[in-house]
């Protein structure tokens, strides 16, 4: 019985010695960044709230989650909706944090081809934080569609309608070749009676 407690014990300053070198502080290249530097590496910046969290996909280094959000402001970039995607890619060797449904959050994203990649900055939407945000990039807008591309019509250089002839040609042909069938039914018509 002796024997037990002391293994246990053992085992347990094994474990206990082990954990602060496993819980230890975080290497160099996840370190929180400053404010201007989150800034730079992302393409949008922008404020919404998690409407969906989709199951993670994938193995390893390749393993992502997909957030369903529907934006409200709009800080840095533009967005063409106010509902979008953003992918973690949780694989990652520093991994945005897990985002929880109904919280508003501030996200720093890149944009990746059509996807909306969040950083590792994307945190949650503390006034602290948001009023950081404000001061260096302003109050933001509303996502909205960039406005439709203006018509121009563009003059063919010396082009006239066609003429009346030529509009009427295909029709007068066709005309010929219903009235000429027409007689070839009849006389055909005429021989077998």
């Amino acid at each position: 019985m002796i024997g037990v407690a002391v293994t246990a014990v053992l085992v347990g300053g094994a474990l206990v010695t082990a954990s602060p070198a496993t819980a230890g502080p975080a290497p160099a290249a996840c370190r929180r960044i400053g404010l201007d530097k989150q800034i730079k590496r992302a393409d949008v910046v922008f404020r919404g709230v998690v409407d969906k969290v989709r199951p993670a996909k994938g193995k390893g280094a390749d393993r992502t989650r997909t957030y369903n959000v529907t934006a409200d402001r709009v800080y840095q970039s533009s967005l063409v909706t106010d509902s979008v995607i953003v992918t973690a890619e949780l694989g990652a060797k520093c991994p945005p944090p897990k985002l929880a449904r109904g919280k508003r959050y501030i996200f720093f994203v890149t944009e990746q081809g059509s996807r909306l990649v969040a950083t590792r900055s994307t945190a949650r939407a503390t006034k602290k934080l948001t009023d950081q945000v404000v001061a260096k990039l302003g109050s933001g807008v509303q996502p909205s569609p960039p406005p439709p591309p203006t018509v121009q019509f563009t003059k063919v250089a010396d082009a006239a309608p066609p003429r009346l002839s030529r509009l009427l040609a295909p029709g007068a042909a066709l005309l010929i070749i219903s009235v000429l069938g027409l007689v070839v039914v009849s006389r055909l018509g005429r021989r077998t009676t």
